[in-house]
């Protein structure tokens, strides 16, 4: 009988140590949630495209590089019109037999320079293009980093996140996008910067 009660003795307080070890544990587990929880409620996101293509900084910079875009084209175009005047002409000569077979030969090499110098200033004009292209990319990439820097120290969030078309973002809570709000205060730093 003793040996019963003492085994009963063991069990009882065994039980009583689990239950307090499991509680510390829950209690544990609860407040490690609290804080996992409190640090992804930390995360929130911006929607690129829409950011980017409402900021006025983009809309300033792609209204200049499309001005100079259709400088290049129309450069490009009278120049070829003027080539292919001259290809004509040099046509009609020949047809007609106006000029020495040294001279039609003089004049086409003259035109084969002419021709690839048109294509090495239309590939110039490409290059520039796309160089300025990432340069502004990185402009507007750099001046919204800057933003989320000054802004964020009133928010205190952990992360700011980029969410676009094809990043690896599949699927974000609406509630955490602060687009909008960073939008608002671009666009008003913007305007106070380029009056």
């Amino acid at each position: 009988m003793f040996f019963y009660l003492s085994i009963c003795a063991i069990l009882l307080i065994s039980c009583n140590n689990n239950s307090s070890s499991e509680q510390a544990g829950t209690e544990a587990d609860s407040l490690a949630l609290q804080n996992m929880s409190m640090s992804y409620g930390s995360i929130v996101y911006v929607e690129m495209d829409s950011l980017t293509e409402n900021y006025l900084m983009t809309q300033d910079l792609m209204s200049e590089l499309e001005t100079k875009m259709n400088r290049y084209e129309t450069d490009l175009s009278n120049r070829q019109r003027t080539f292919q005047a001259s290809v004509s002409d040099l046509q009609n000569r020949a047809n007609r037999g106006l000029e020495t077979q040294r001279t039609l030969q003089q004049m086409g090499e003259r035109l084969a320079q002419e021709e690839q110098n048109l294509m090495q200033l239309a590939e110039r004009y490409r290059m520039e293009i796309a160089e300025e292209q990432m340069v502004m990319q990185r402009q507007i990439i750099q001046a919204v980093m800057d933003f989320l820097e000054e802004y964020n120290k009133d928010k205190g969030y952990k992360y700011i996140l980029a969410n676009a078309f094809g990043s690896n973002i599949l699927f974000a809570d609406p509630s955490l996008n602060i687009t909008a709000e960073v939008l608002e205060g671009l666009n008003d730093k913007y305007r106070a910067e380029n009056p």
